[in-house]
């Protein structure tokens, strides 16, 4: 098969979200497809770029005129309506390519839904969070963190994007997603059945998969223990450094625990990063830019990796990649991180925003190796659902379904 994706952020931005687009490219065209990707120029990378055999298509439009509107200026930003000059770059490319499937991961989306498509190319969406419904992404209602919006109304959703964004961005993208019209879609990939229920209501079953988000199969091949990092058992997170991220609350969690240990975080700063003070007996440790390979290597060394997401997190493959090395998790039970860790299992699960609750958890497990040691264990072995190797072949099945079904039609 021939497959576009399509992505507003790729390499060399560096996230989550990239590094599975990435992956998936790069997996796809060891199993023999013919992979491109169209992305969005930058000033940092060529417009045309062979990455092995994956071919980068960087698309240029009026979307660059809005790159003062990012927050993060590694990252992109792409309206929620069509950009018009990025869809005639893309209506080419499609003309030039005729892929089987044009596969998107992001609000680029809103550009190829004005495509007109070949009768034999189908339309494959990933959703990695929420910004299909909402336009902040997140699924919260101003600062209600701790309990998921009630779905989206345009009064509402104003109101909480002009607080979160000001009120041209926040208007702006809210509107545009209130017009936006999925039908042209032919198959939905949401990466938990929390996405599923939150963005696609009404949508008939045969347009959607669950396939989660998934890690390469050699993400256990850890190396040494990184220097940066203190000697004895720590409690762990990465992630970016925000209160969506229930970092508050970890900290709260740490100054009570019964164990005097260091807190290690690793991850950018943003304008709601808390205050990250410890004491001489109990330091909370912060790095804000560390490799992937010595945050695995981090996750492997830790005692217990925390994931106390206050927002409704779409999967989590913080927790994924810490079950992958070995070591347990104490996660919120919210959004599709229940899905990811089994309570009393492979960690353990607590009320989101609750720091008597978090460090109880924190407690326990840094107070039993055993436990922690059976944990960890099990982590390994249910974290290969996750792996490449598991999730790809999904992935092409549901591309397969699709080709099959515009054969049988033609």
């Amino acid at each position: 098969m021939r497959v576009l994706q399509v992505t507003d952020n790729y390499a060399p931005a560096t996230g989550g979200l990239e590094r599975v687009v990435q992956l998936l490219s790069h997996e796809l065209s060891a199993r023999g497809h013919e992979v491109h990707v169209a992305t969005l120029s930058r000033t940092d990378a060529p417009d045309l770029e062979a990455e092995g055999p994956v071919t980068i298509h960087r698309l240029s439009g009026l979307t660059r005129h809005l790159r003062r509107f990012s927050a993060d200026p590694n990252h992109l930003f792409h309206p929620t309506v069509a950009d018009p000059v990025l869809v005639r770059r893309l209506r080419e490319l499609v003309d030039e390519l005729r892929p089987d499937v044009v596969h998107v991961h992001s609000w680029m989306l809103h550009s190829c839904l004005s495509l007109r498509l070949p009768p034999s190319s189908s339309l494959v969406v990933s959703l990695h969070d929420y910004g299909i419904a909402c336009a902040k992404k997140t699924l919260t209602y101003k600062d209600s963190l701790d309990t998921a919006c009630s779905g989206p109304e345009l009064r509402k959703c104003l109101g909480c994007a002009k607080d979160f964004y000001g009120a041209v961005k926040g208007t702006a993208l809210t509107l545009g997603l209130s017009r936006t019209r999925l039908d042209g879609v032919d198959l939905f990939l949401p990466i938990s059945d929390a996405v599923a229920r939150a963005c696609l209501p009404g949508v008939a079953a045969e347009r959607i998969r669950v396939v989660p988000s998934f890690v390469a199969d050699s993400v256990a091949q850890v190396g040494p223990r990184p220097d940066f990092l203190p000697d004895g058992d720590f409690v762990l997170f990465v992630g970016a450094l925000g209160e969506h991220k229930g970092l508050g609350p970890l900290v709260e969690a740490h100054r009570r625990m019964a164990a005097a240990v260091p807190l290690v975080v690793i991850g950018p700063r943003r304008a709601d990063t808390p205050e990250l003070v410890g004491s001489p007996g109990r330091p909370v440790i912060v790095h804000g830019s560390v490799p992937h390979p010595q945050i695995m290597a981090a996750f492997a060394a830790a005692a217990v990796v925390a994931v106390p997401s206050r927002w409704a997190e779409p999967q989590g493959l913080v927790a994924i990649e810490a079950l992958a090395v070995g070591t347990p998790v104490v996660a919120s039970r919210v959004g599709g991180l229940p899905g990811l860790v089994t309570d009393g299992v492979t960690g353990l699960l607590v009320p989101p925003g609750d720091a008597s609750a978090l460090a109880g958890a924190l407690d326990s497990l840094l107070a039993d190796p055993g436990v922690r040691g059976r944990m960890g264990a099990a982590g390994r072995v249910d974290a290969r659902r996750y792996f490449a190797g598991a999730v790809v072949p999904q992935v092409v099945a549901a591309y397969e379904s699709l080709v099959d079904r515009r054969s049988a039609v033609s």
